[in-house]
């Protein structure tokens, strides 16, 4: 028994000490990173007479999805998903004032989905740039409809002549799974107040409701239309020609020969068609070579941001600010990572607002179709106490702000939307599935006894009585009945008032500033300026509230960072996909979306209203 004893503590004491030198070795292989990559990181620095590249990667958002770890792990897989607007207008109007920056350069082929409101952000950005007399070039491979609303501001427009430029207008296009489902004998209930809640029609029906297309066809005509015209302003052209263009683009393609290059020069839309080589000559004549890469000179946008960011100081204990929180993504319940608004994560940003003294005002950016009744009324009654606590609130609408989004804009002492940002879907839908007759058809029945009539009612093997169907309607109509008031309440309405704007419908901004559901047309920038004004602040600094990183989080973080950027430096790439993922966001994305929500009652506020 010694004997074993001792071998097992003998065993024991040899897997402590391997544990140990493992351990040993993942630290010295951290600190040995950390230090290379120290060493061989060179300071940036601006040159002199040079372009600065605006190069988005990705979808362009008001805040960057997932943990910073996540974020990280993914750009160094997959590169950059998504891109910060604020970081490329800040980049922009910091380089409008820099001797050093002469030209802006637009390359755009790696950017992704955007929405009209971010667009036009930038735009601004760019004219604003365009006003110091410095001048903006666009080049590209091709131009998507969303990459040539920005390059249609440039002085000259390069096309490469390979590539080509399409405008296929806007739509709204659902996947309807109502035929597919009934064959598999599975009957969703469906519990909506408001005949414009549309959000599960996907899951009943076989095509879209002429209701849905009703209110859709207005909705997409107003946006088409801005597009039209902020195209014909930039390129001096006549939205009806543009509009000509895209609905008779087959018949113009064929007259061309099917040289796409060769129509989009033809029809104005860009000045020249040059290769890659000769849109570098012609950037060389511009702001002059770089000898040592051979190419004009230049540096990209998060370089310059980069190196000017290094000059300025963060906002100084005992100043006062205007602190933005950023609301994006689906409202759901619980602690949730950014791009996804979280009851609980979200909340403790407002307090956090709330409680700093040198927060003097607050502005709520909204970029939310909603989500979670319950999520969406914390947040609100959160934003409530701040307001309580005599700090302003001002909310400024991105692309989106509807229903559970549009709920928690109701907090702020003024609502600002862009014109194109699609707000309203004041509306209540709920769903629960039955299985009971695919599950018969199978040979499956549930049976049973409970305490109650309705012990075994909600019980979607066994199917859903009358009486929880009416349930859960009474359940809906009540959650209705409170966003009405709430609305009602905060925009000075009556009750029948907003039951006109209600129903689930929605508006763009422009509309709903006419209907009274928003105060002012504005940027975020006007927003701040409101919010500050409303504090009685003259000097003031701005801060973006973050959820917090954790100390685990910001060491693996880094040495991920450092050690792709050696890797990349030595020559070596990783290259891998989440298929699963990416395929869902590109082919269900109402799946991914509907995924996502967990409210405890099953009741939502949320709109399904993107545009494709």
């Amino acid at each position: 028994m010694i004997h074993a004893l001792a071998s097992f503590l003998k065993f024991l004491w040899k897997l402590l000490d391997g544990v140990r030198r493992v351990v040993h070795l993942v630290l010295m292989l951290i600190v040995l990173v950390l230090v290379l990559a120290v060493l061989s990181t060179a300071p940036v620095t601006v040159p002199s007479s040079s372009a600065l590249i605006i190069s988005p990667s990705g979808a362009l958002v008001d805040e960057l999805s997932g943990t910073p770890l996540d974020r990280a792990l993914e750009d160094a897989t997959d590169g950059e998903r998504e891109t910060l607007v604020k970081d490329l207008e800040e980049a922009i109007d910091r380089a409008r004032d820099d001797d050093r920056i002469e030209a802006l350069v637009l390359s755009l082929d790696d950017m992704g989905a955007a929405g009209l409101a971010k667009l036009n952000r930038l735009a601004e950005a760019i004219g604003r740039f365009k006003d110091s007399g410095k001048r903006v070039e666009a080049a590209g491979g091709g131009f998507s409809q969303g990459q040539y609303f920005l390059a249609a501001l440039a002085d000259e427009i390069y096309l490469n002549p390979l590539g080509g430029l399409f405008l296929q207008g806007f739509g709204f296009y659902r996947t309807y799974l109502g035929e597919a489902v009934d064959k598999l004998s599975i009957d969703w209930h469906v519990f909506r107040s408001g005949e414009y809640k549309t959000m599960y029609d996907n899951l009943t029906r076989s095509e879209m409701s002429e209701v849905e297309k009703q209110e859709s066809r207005v909705l997409i005509d107003q946006l088409w239309a801005g597009y039209r015209e902020h195209i014909g302003a930039a390129r001096s052209l006549d939205p009806a020609e543009i509009q000509r263009f895209a609905d008779g683009y087959a018949d113009r393609l064929r007259a061309a020969d099917g040289d796409m290059a060769n129509l989009a020069r033809s029809e104005g839309l860009v000045d020249e068609l040059l290769t890659h080589d000769e849109v570098e000559l012609r950037l060389i004549d511009l702001v002059g070579e770089d000898s040592e890469h051979g190419s004009f000179t230049q540096i990209d946008f998060r370089d310059y941001l980069a190196a000017t960011r290094l000059t300025e100081r963060d906002a100084a204990d005992g100043e006062s600010k205007v602190a933005v929180i950023v609301a994006s993504g689906s409202i759901v319940d619980g602690d949730q990572p950014p791009g996804t608004i979280g009851s609980e994560s979200f909340s403790s940003l407002i307090r956090e607002a709330r409680q700093d003294e040198d927060i003097k005002a607050v502005v709520l950016r909204v970029d939310s179709p909603g989500g979670s009744h319950f999520a969406s009324d914390v947040i609100l009654s959160e934003l409530a106490l701040l307001r309580e606590d005599g700090k302003p609130l001002v909310v400024s609408m991105g692309d989106i702000a509807a229903s559970g989004g549009y709920l928690i804009s109701l907090a702020g002492n003024e609502i600002w939307a862009r014109a194109e940002t699609v707000t309203g879907s004041i509306g209540v839908v709920a769903a629960m599935p039955a299985v009971d007759r695919a599950l018969e058809r199978l040979g499956i029945r549930v049976d049973g006894i409970g305490t109650t009539r309705y012990s075994g009612d909600f019980n979607s093997a066994g199917g859903l009585s009358a009486d929880a169907l009416e349930i859960l309607q009474m359940s809906v109509d009540s959650s209705y009945a409170r966003f009405l008031s709430q609305v009602a309440d905060s925009r000075s309405m009556s009750i029948s008032e907003v039951e006109q704007l209600a129903g689930g419908r929605v508006w763009t901004g422009r509309d709903a500033h006419r209907l009274g559901l928003v105060d002012r047309i504005g940027s975020l920038e006007q927003a701040i300026q409101s919010a500050a004004t409303l504090a009685g602040l003259e000097d003031y600094g701005v801060e973006y509230l973050h959820k917090p990183i954790s100390f685990g989080d910001a060491l693996a973080l880094n040495v991920i960072e450092q050690g792709a950027a050696l890797g990349a430096r030595f020559g070596f790439e990783f290259d891998s996909r989440a298929l699963a993922t990416r395929l869902a966001e590109r082919y269900a994305p109402d799946l991914v979306g509907l995924l996502q929500l967990n409210d405890p009652k099953g009741i939502y506020y949320h709109c399904m209203c993107a545009l494709r």
